[in-house]
């Protein structure tokens, strides 16, 4: 599909052909000692004019257009239009027309467009050029956030653009802000689908009649870079590596090698942060992570509980809690199935199973193998009670240990009521839930554990 090129056309943006043959920017009114020393003074002597405005002097020309057509030129988006002109369907430019009272209205640059699209039609027939101006609604051109709704209303009413249509941004001319608006709001409408083009004058070969040379097309997404650096960088911070995803997506589609690794390892921060600790070190390790191999699934259970700790940094309480409590349930099960595999029968999405072969080990959990009727059954569902009772008989220790005391208790009275009941849980709540005595200390997240 052909491009939409927009150009905003500023006073440097074309150049004239004086009778000697040298070609002068028409816009150049340099000046040293109160004296111009510009081109424009070229061009304006050799039309024997006097005393006249870049406003009225591109008004001149247009008038005179069936005279000096091959005497004017783009010096600044000509050879781009030159040379890829077989690749472009329109053209808008955006020049300036303000009212009478602005100051700066004798250097506006609605004629200067004028001249740039006759010369466009002159040449290629097929391009469509439009114009837009700004100022006569009283839109300061310098004010960039003016210039920055004026823009979005633009993009919105007046620039025609197709589903998957390549947008070129020539910004050289006119003043920084209304450049930089231009930017700021085309990439927030279409993200990568801007590209832009860079110019380099070139004195010596514009005065030869040879228009600026140009570089690019740029991914408009490298102008936001830092800014988008930061945000990433922020979310990252907060472990919201499904946000960072996001985020960096138009950038992940330049398929080199290092944005490539980081979308696999944010991938594989999406997989941790639901849980999902097999997928995660797969993704971890496809991205050439060195990550020692794993003997065993204890591993998950430490991510589980630093998946806690992440939840109570986001403030996300409750999930703290729950992940929390996961975390030593979770090694408990792993516990059990490693030591005593010929008795423990894992299950699919739920609960494993705990055979009453358990009995010849440990018979004092002979009451759970007991229905109502008092029949003896040949396996049982390996539940929370009965993992307690079997941590206890196993490891005696355990019984009298604080952590678990709140663990079987506290611990699992608050995960249970969070997961059943709406409502809030302060951080403070989490820690008492696991037995500490959490005080606050000069209004600072200071845990003072007594």
């Amino acid at each position: 599909m052909k491009a939409v090129l927009i150009a905003t056309i500023g006073t440097r943006d074309l150049m004239f052909q004086i009778s000697s043959g040298t070609w002068y920017n028409i816009g150049d009114d340099r000046m040293q000692n109160g004296e111009i020393i510009g081109e424009q003074a070229e061009v304006i002597s050799d039309l024997r004019l006097h005393n006249i405005t870049f406003r009225d002097l591109t008004k001149y020309l247009l008038d005179k257009i069936t005279i000096y057509q091959e005497r004017i030129k783009p010096v600044i988006i000509g050879k781009l239009l030159s040379e890829k002109a077989a690749d472009i369907e329109t053209v808008y430019l955006i020049a300036t027309d303000q009212k009478l009272k602005v100051r700066e209205r004798q250097k506006d640059t609605l004629y200067a467009a004028e001249l740039i699209k006759a010369w466009i039609v002159n040449q290629f027939t097929h391009i469509n050029v439009e114009i837009i101006t700004l100022g006569q609604d009283g839109t300061n051109p310098s004010n960039f956030e003016q210039m920055f709704y004026w823009w979005r209303r633009t993009w919105r009413e007046k620039i025609t653009i197709q589903v998957d249509q390549p947008i070129w941004l020539c910004l050289k001319g006119g003043v920084g802000q209304a450049s930089e608006a231009s930017r700021i709001s085309g990439l927030s409408f279409y993200g990568d689908r801007i590209q832009f083009f860079e110019f380099q004058q070139n004195t010596p070969a514009n005065q030869a009649g040879i228009p600026s040379d140009y570089s690019g097309s740029f991914l408009g997404n490298n102008y936001l870079w830092d800014r988008t650096q930061q945000q990433a960088l922020k979310l990252l911070a907060r472990y919201d590596y499904a946000g960072a995803y996001d985020l960096l997506q138009p950038y992940f589609k330049k398929s080199s090698p290092s944005f490539e690794t980081i979308a696999n390892l944010l991938k594989a921060g999406i997989e941790w942060n639901q849980g999902k600790f097999d997928r995660f070190i797969s993704l971890a390790r496809s991205s050439s992570v060195a990550i020692p191999k794993l003997q065993d699934k204890l591993w998950m259970a430490y991510e589980q509980a630093y998946l806690s700790v992440v939840r109570l940094e986001q403030q996300n309480t409750i999930e703290a809690m729950l992940h929390s409590h996961r975390s030593v349930e979770g090694i408990l099960y792993l516990w059990a199935e490693k030591l005593f595999p010929n008795d423990v029968i894992e299950k699919e999405n739920q609960y494993p199973s705990l055979k009453n072969s358990i009995l010849q080990k440990y018979p004092t959990l002979n009451r759970h193998f007991i229905d109502k009727q008092g029949m003896v059954l040949s396996e049982i569902s390996f539940n929370g009670w009965v993992v307690q009772d079997l941590l206890n008989a196993a490891i005696p220790a355990t019984i009298n240990s604080i952590d678990f005391k709140a663990f079987w208790d506290s611990a699992r009275k608050k995960r249970n009521y969070f997961s059943h009941r709406l409502g809030g849980l302060e951080e403070k709540e989490v820690f008492r839930a696991w037995g500490e005595d959490v005080t606050k200390s000069n209004g600072r997240n200071e845990y003072l554990i007594a």
